[in-house]
């Protein structure tokens, strides 16, 4: 799906604002704190049903009002189609398309792909496996059919197994149940993941071949349990013979809920190897080639939403990072302090540019891309 319009209403510093969307680029302008980043938290919280800077629902309604409202024109195959939240200070959430009520949030993630990248982005090179998961299950969601069904039956059987293991103190055959069932659909994420992770490392080669410095980058899945383990039976006993560990601790120490992906550069980790500009553009590079696959398996157009993007980058890392989204298959949403930043790398005339003063959104209809 692309976006063709957003309203929003009583979010963050915004009373009410509108914009239409461009079908390539769009570009907003304005000085810190003018809501810049509160339009693309609105975009991200229509695709996802909660907002990538709070868990708090209070923190997003505007102040003294009792309620958010968003709603969006988005394009899915050529037709239209009208999607809507609203969202109480109390926490009540309604979401609907085209009229009908969406029930769980997977089906707003799935209209409407949303990929982010924010100053806090650096977490998928610094921070724990998770993030890491998160980025590449993300796109496997999109372009896998069979995926979120596996994940969600899997994500089931380990809650109850770490229920389990609080609870008792012997491996019995009710262990045995749930551990079989275990191994088989943990065996079927490895394999989604695998194929997926191998796509992405082509998308991401194409996309990179005339920048030398990711010419040796190698993307390396490592699935949650020792590599010599390589069928159900072994990844069964295993389990078996850490029961006692695992109950120790409360919770299953191996399986593909501890998955990640090592990202090296001459066999190094690129966060020890790579400077945090050069780490800024793997950033970017990674999160277009994911796009790009979305787009060329999932049959999806996804979004990306940049916040800041020359932040911390010296003029060749804004050239190569504008190089990879000339090659994007996506609709953008970019936010920057002023448009000279951005429009001497883009042509004119696929950005649309916007003004943000106070939480009103203005189109810019001036040549030059200065801010008026």
């Amino acid at each position: 799906m692309s976006l063709l319009s957003l309203n929003i209403s009583q979010f963050r510093n915004v009373a009410t604002s509108s914009f239409v969307a461009a079908e390539q680029v769009n570009l907003f302008v304005g000085s810190n704190g003018s809501g810049k980043t509160s339009l693309l938290e609105a975009i991200y919280y229509l695709a996802h049903g909660r907002s990538f800077r709070t868990s708090r629902p209070q923190r997003l309604v505007r102040h003294e009002q009792d309620a958010f409202v968003l709603h969006a024109k988005v394009k899915a195959h050529g037709q239209a189609h009208s999607l809507g939240i609203k969202r109480s200070r109390q926490g009540d959430m309604q979401a609907r398309l085209n009229g009908s009520s969406i029930t769980r949030l997977a089906d707003l993630a799935s209209l409407l792909p949303v990929q982010l990248i924010t100053p806090d982005s650096f977490k998928l090179f610094f921070g724990g496996p998770k993030e890491r998961r998160q980025f590449f299950d993300m796109g496997l969601f999109h372009v896998e059919p069979q995926f979120f069904d596996i994940w969600l039956r899997f994500s089931k059987i380990l809650k109850q197994r770490n229920a389990l293991l609080k609870t008792q103190r012997s491996y019995d055959s009710q262990f045995e149940y749930w551990d079989q069932q275990f191994v088989s659909l943990a065996f079927a994420l490895q394999q989604l993941r695998q194929s997926y992770v191998q796509q992405l490392a082509a998308c991401f080669s194409q996309l990179t071949a005339d920048d030398s410095l990711f010419a040796t980058l190698t993307f390396q899945l490592q699935q949650g349990w020792p590599e010599k383990i390589t069928d159900e039976a072994g990844l069964l006993a295993l389990l078996q013979q850490n029961f006692a560990q695992d109950s120790r601790m409360g919770f299953t120490q191996y399986g593909p809920q501890k998955a990640d992906l090592k990202l090296k550069v001459e066999q190094q980790a690129v966060e020890e190897e790579l400077s945090r500009g050069q780490l800024k553009v793997l950033l970017f590079a990674l999160k277009i080639a994911q796009n790009n696959l979305i787009r060329d398996n999932g049959q999806k157009q996804p979004l990306l939403l940049i916040d800041d993007l020359t932040s911390e980058l010296d003029q060749h890392s804004t050239r190569q990072i504008f190089s990879y989204l000339r090659n994007i298959n996506s609709q953008v949403f970019i936010t920057a302090i002023n448009a000279d930043q951005i429009s001497p790398h883009i042509g004119t005339d696929k950005v649309a540019m916007f003004h943000v003063e106070h939480g009103q959104i203005t189109a810019r209809t001036d040549d030059d891309g200065r801010t008026t």
